[in-house]
């Protein structure tokens, strides 16, 4: 068998044993699952998009085999969907009339992850809301069973409500936690690649990247329904919005990079920022997000240069 196709195969097994390990239970089993389609990225983004498309067909028949058919549509619409939306269009190119390449930039790479994202949320939403209970009473139910299996019942007994605080957004939470999963997988892929000279593309600079006015309308626009919509249209949309700002989220980024380079220290600030955003997780995060919205209409990257 030709070394390409070992690879790929490889690599889809690789997958799914580290996919696996979530089946095991314990907290570092778990933890390491998240990292499942790192080695279908080492495939893809070093051999191109057939090679990615096989490593990710042989971790789903593989985890079909040992986990049963649910497992295996969890981890395509949780990992291999994305992954492969993202090798595919993280490797186109053109040429221009000069000769010179240009490769998919990294605002539309990150709005392809989103709009993935989305269709997956909205069948999900689609599911879940033709339920008993709806869309919201389906999650408020898984709430509450995972609280009470891991908080004392007299504790319940006192706070009856304490789940009702994270049920409003948490689907947009798990998408958006999701899909940065998929972008931290992806990038340790291409660094890794880049050290080894494999890599089948340069990274994208992230302080270049620009995403679509029309973004923030949509975004907008599905904040306002979710505000003034009641039932299940309502709680779609408010979690829409919440996916939807993961963009702006690395736009924000793009700004702290843009300025960290004008600086002497700049290496030493983007250390000490990531160390506050692992730190200080939401709160940083939403403040970047909102930094990301004022750019694309003030143009902070601009006055800098």
């Amino acid at each position: 068998m030709p070394r390409f196709w070992l690879a790929a195969i490889g690599a889809g097994v690789a997958s799914a044993l580290i996919y696996s390990l979530s089946g095991l239970g314990s907290i570092g089993g778990i933890l390491l699952a998240y990292f499942a389609p790192l080695p279908l990225y080492l495939a893809g983004l070093s051999l191109g998009m057939t090679a990615g498309a096989a490593a990710t067909a042989t971790a789903v028949v593989a985890i079909a085999a040992v986990g049963g058919l649910l497992s295996a549509v969890l981890f395509i619409l949780v990992n291999a969907i994305t992954t492969i939306v993202v090798i595919r269009q993280a490797i186109l190119s053109r040429l221009d009339e000069n000769g010179v390449r240009h490769w998919y930039p990294a605002g539309r790479l990150v709005v392809s992850l989103t709009v993935a994202g989305v269709a997956i949320y909205s069948l999900a939403a689609l599911y879940f809301g033709a339920q008993p209970e709806g869309f919201r009473g389906t999650v408020e139910a898984y709430v509450n069973k995972l609280l009470e299996a891991m908080i004392p019942a007299e504790t319940m007994a006192k706070h009856p409500g304490l789940g009702g605080g994270i049920v409003p957004m948490l689907p947009g939470f798990v998408a958006v936690s999701t899909l940065l999963m998929t972008v931290i997988n992806g990038a340790l892929a291409q660094g890794l690649l880049i050290r080894f000279g494999r890599n089948f593309r340069p990274t994208p600079d992230i302080t270049t990247m620009q995403l679509p006015k029309a973004l923030s309308a949509v975004t907008a626009a599905a904040a306002l329904g979710g505000i003034v919509l009641p039932g299940w249209p309502g709680y779609y949309g408010i979690n829409l919005a919440v996916i939807l700002v993961l963009p702006f989220f690395f736009l924000g980024l793009a700004v702290v990079h843009a300025l960290c380079r004008k600086q002497m220290a700049g290496a030493f600030l983007l250390v000490g920022f990531y160390g506050l955003l692992i730190i200080f997780s939401w709160p940083v995060s939403i403040f970047v997000a909102v930094l990301g919205v004022i750019e694309q209409w003030a143009e902070f990257r601009r006055r800098f240069d």
